[in-house]
């Protein structure tokens, strides 16, 4: 955990999922094997303001750690978690603190602790943990002092105290290494610096420790040990020029403390044989050149013959020429004249530098080519270079590459410019301001500044300022500091096919751009779109999450709508469309033939398989297109329409459809759609749902398939409200619409649910028939075996209903099957949970509470509240079945709670179990 947190078993790294997971994970190991109650670890994930579903989500944290650590490596006390398995980095620092061995403590650290997890008790921990790091170090550096090492610990302890100005151990093992390797009239300086330091910034005088240093120091006592003075060298060589290029370090840097340690190790003079080149890059804006300077200014120590910088101008439109930049150095190095070819230049310029511990600072570069001649040739000078592009070209270079602040440490650099209690006063709305910033260091300084040079301004009116995107760029401008100008640098360098592709990419309202979606927004082929994109990636125009997905930094995606024509970008939005309709269809149709739906939505032919993990990223882009004036909403809502049978429910389906509602206008056939479509989803009232589907057949007019969808689905909400004979006849006046029009498929899956309301209403006879029914067609409609899961689910729900549970089972079994091959969590728990519940009529109590627990897993991950209450409804039963009564009684209460938050009425059956077990 000192760096990022990473697990090993066997030498093979552990994929410890998410960093929400991975932060349970890290509190349960700090705790050194305490137990961690479930308040504790909620807290520490979510602080204060916990997600409704919080506890369930813990939960599911748990069980992952579990599958991926051991089932037995965390365990369950009372309602809290505790590690019984495994090793850590922490606890063997622990340890080795306790023995003494500071050294090798310290070389247990990979970088920032806990690097990637955010929140305030992650920080809390890391700062926790930082501070027990500098106390190890200040021991190592007195027990270096101990062993005679006083010459080679100055430089370190130099920089500490510049570091950390206030720690006054720091300041008198300096004074001591410094006395000690005769440099007396330094130690005392540095008295006198601390001494004014601390009156100037805390108002106190230094302990009475650092005092009676510095009186021993003064006085040379013997008991310090003072070396003795080094013999006077015969000659002195004639002076070199000793530049010092460095602009002046950021006062206000923030952040980016692994990054700042990994250089800073890799860049330390002997930690190679070979020349050490860092190279950072990002975006504009991201701060690289900052982090160079930063990072150049804590090494200077360790370059004692001086610094070179120079900024390469690599962004703009003229960069600087190789030999202008080695005519510079060269001068800078104390020669008057240079060679006037580049290759002589070059081959002087590793001369000079052949034999000097120098620093170079390239900042700005343009690409490999204009930094390869600026390299010195030997291992004792250090080279930090950051550029837009990754300068993949430079071989053996430790890449770095710059993402935007995280949230915690982008808060931080907005407080110290506009002032921490300013900040406090706002919190809230200074971390939305920094979140309309994209958490970009430059877009924050911007717009801190602003603030800062306007005491009367609230941060909330900065905010709103900002919140606007037409005219976000126009407010993150500050003096000669402007966001957009920094943006068009990069732009400008594009050739007209990666500049058009940038502003189309940028088009959707979507949170990354799959391949498949970028070819279609670019009308090229894949192939073609992939390297335009990877291309846009090496420059830092666009950032790749994973292979085939893209995203912008939502600043850079304002800036590129910016530049966008408005009828390009419906053309482009047209095409993506186009091509995600015809994937739907594509899919549709494997799924369900037969079904007509896939022919009332005419599509192109698509060899691309929709993957419903785009479902969001599609249902956002079916919204922005149906603000359009001209947009066919009817054929979004058949989109929608396809989704919702070829992906899960979410959010998202709501708010789309509410939109097409609202945007139907003189629309009537596409309101009526999307108001059937409403009346489907399972977070709609009973109330709203039967109003959308009467509105939907009043405004079908004609529209057949709208008219029996509606009538049907009343017939639903009539099996919901107990009403069976009602939803029989509902649902037999929906089938009999579809039999007039020849949809096979939508009567198969129509029968299906007749089945289901005919066996509540006592007609099991006839529920059979029907069930059996809807799975012939479904077989007919797939070749002979039904494609969809759903059939097998039908028939299963059917025979458990009437009492065939040996079929019931099997069915439910292929069911399962089918529906882990979509990836249906929900269904899958659902089938599950129904095997349960038929194992537990069976009196096999075990294999039961195995598929209870099985089923629950899948609802959690699926969030599925009402289908969770009813797995530990049946899971209460099994575990009460099988002697543990306690713990049947907690996942009553979960169920119980469930139900009654939802005003189901298995409440009253969980109320019965309930008061059963406490008879």
């Amino acid at each position: 955990m000192l760096g990022p947190v990473q697990a090993w078993r066997g030498g093979r790294e552990l994929g410890l999922g998410s960093p929400q997971q991975r932060l349970v994970l890290a509190v349960l190991l700090l705790a050194n094997g305490r137990v961690v109650g479930g308040d504790q670890l909620m807290d520490a994930v979510w602080g204060h303001v916990r997600p409704r579903t919080a506890a369930n989500v813990l939960r599911t944290y748990i069980s992952r750690l579990r599958a991926v650590l051991g089932a037995d490596a965390v365990v369950s006390v009372g309602d809290g978690y505790a590690l019984r398995a495994g090793t850590c980095d922490v606890a063997e620092l622990r340890t080795l603190y306790g023995e003494g061995r500071y050294a090798e403590a310290l070389a247990l650290w990979q970088g920032e602790p806990l690097a990637g997890l955010d929140g305030d008790y992650a920080e809390a921990q890391r700062a926790r943990l930082s501070e027990q790091r500098l106390v190890a170090l200040e021991h190592r550096l007195g027990q270096d002092l101990d062993e005679g090492k006083h010459a080679e610990v100055v430089v370190e302890l130099s920089a500490l105290a510049a570091e950390h100005p206030t720690r006054e151990r720091l300041r008198g093992l300096l004074m001591l290494a410094l006395y000690r390797a005769g440099r007396q009239a330094e130690a005392i300086g540095v008295y006198t610096d601390t001494r004014k330091l601390l009156a100037d910034e805390l108002g106190v005088d230094p302990s009475p420790e650092l005092a009676e240093l510095y009186q021993q120091i003064i006085s040379a006592d013997p008991a310090l040990g003072r070396a003795p003075a080094r013999p006077r060298a015969a000659a002195a060589p004639a002076a070199r020029h000793v530049p010092r290029q460095l602009p002046a370090d950021v006062a206000d840097f923030t952040g980016r403390e692994s990054e700042v340690e990994a250089m800073a190790a890799a860049l330390r003079p002997g930690r190679s044989s070979a020349l050490v080149v860092c190279a950072v890059a990002g975006a504009g804006g991201v701060g690289k050149t900052a982090l160079a300077v930063h990072v150049a200014h804590r090494l200077a120590g360790d370059y004692p013959d001086g610094q070179l910088f120079v900024d390469l101008r690599g962004s703009g439109s003229q960069p600087l020429e190789v030999e202008l930049v080695l005519g510079s150095l060269l001068r800078a190095l104390g020669l008057e004249e240079a060679p006037e070819e580049l290759a002589e230049r070059a081959a002087l310029y590793r001369s000079m530098l052949a034999d000097r511990r120098m620093l170079v600072v390239l900042d700005n570069a343009a690409g490999a080519g204009q930094v390869r001649p600026l390299l010195p040739g030997s291992a004792t000078c250090g080279v930090l270079v950051t550029s837009r592009a990754r300068l993949i070209g430079l071989s053996g270079a430790r890449q770095v590459d710059l993402e935007v602040l995280g949230p915690v440490a982008a808060l931080r650099l907005f407080a110290r410019i506009v002032g921490e209690q300013r900040a406090e006063a706002e919190r809230g709305a200074a971390m939305d301001l920094v979140a309309a910033c994209g958490f970009l260091p430059l877009a924050i300084r911007i717009a801190a500044a602003r603030l800062a040079a306007r005491p009367n301004w609230s941060v909330a009116g900065m905010r709103d300022r900002l919140s606007d995107e037409r005219r976000r760029l126009s407010e993150l401008r500050a003096g000669d500091l402007a966001i957009e100008a920094t943006f068009a640098l990069g732009y400008e360098q594009l050739d007209e096919a990666h500049a058009r592709a940038f502003r189309l990419l940028a088009v959707p309202d979507m949170a990354d751009v799959s391949l498949r979606a970028a070819a279609a927004l670019l009308d090229l082929p894949e192939q073609e779109a992939e390297a335009v994109c990877e291309a846009l990636v090496d420059v830092s125009m666009l950032e790749s999450l994973s292979p085939g997905r893209y995203r912008f930094h939502d600043l850079l995606r304002v800036f590129a709508r910016s530049r966008v024509d408005p009828a390009a970008a419906d053309a482009a939005l047209d095409r993506l469309l186009d091509h995600s309709a015809a994937a739907v269809a594509g899919r549709f149709r494997s799924l369900f033939p037969g079904d007509r739906r896939a022919e009332l939505l005419p599509t192109a032919e698509c060899e691309d398989a929709f993957d419903p993990a785009d479902t969001e990223a599609l249902l956002s882009v079916v919204r922005q297109a149906a603000t359009r004036k001209d947009a066919d909403r009817y054929r979004l809502a058949w989109i929608v329409d396809m989704l919702t049978d070829v992906a899960p429910e979410s959010v998202a389906f709501r708010h789309t459809l509410d939109l097409l509602v609202t945007r139907a206008g003189d629309e009537p056939r596409a309101e009526g759609l999307a108001r059937y479509l409403r009346s489907t989803l399972s977070s709609a009232d009973r109330q709203a749902r039967r109003s959308d589907a009467l509105a939907a057949i009043d405004l079908a007019r004609g529209d057949h398939y709208v008219t029996a969808v509606a009538t049907a689905s009343l017939g639903v909400q009539a099996y919901d409200d107990g009403d069976y004979q009602a939803s029989v006849e509902l649902i037999r006046r929906g089938l009999d619409i579809f039999a007039a029009g020849g949809d096979r498929g939508a009567q198969a899956l129509w029968l299906g649910l007749l089945a289901r309301s005919l066996a509540a209403a006592d007609e099991p006879g006839q529920a059979v028939e029907a069930a059996r029914s809807a799975y012939r067609v479904h077989a007919e409609l797939g070749g002979g075996t039904p494609r969809h899961p759903w059939a097998p689910y039908q028939l299963a729900f059917t025979l458990q209903a009437v009492g065939a549970l040996g079929e019931a089972l099997r069915m439910y079994e292929s069911a399962v099957t089918g529906f882990r091959e979509i990836g249906e969590l929900d269904w899958i728990g659902t089938a599950t949970t129904r095997m349960a519940d038929i194992h537990l009529t069976l009196g096999d109590h075990a294999r039961a509470l195995e598929l209870a627990e099985q089923g629950l897993a899948a609802l959690r991950e699926a969030d599925d509240e009402h289908w969770q209450g009813k797995a530990l409804m049946i899971l209460g039963q099994a575990l009460t079945a099988t002697g543990q009564r306690e713990r049947g009684h907690a996942c009553y209460t979960e169920a119980l709670e469930i139900f009654d938050r939802l005003r189901l009425p298995e409440a009253e059956d969980v109320r019965s179990l309930l008061a059963a077990v406490n008879a």
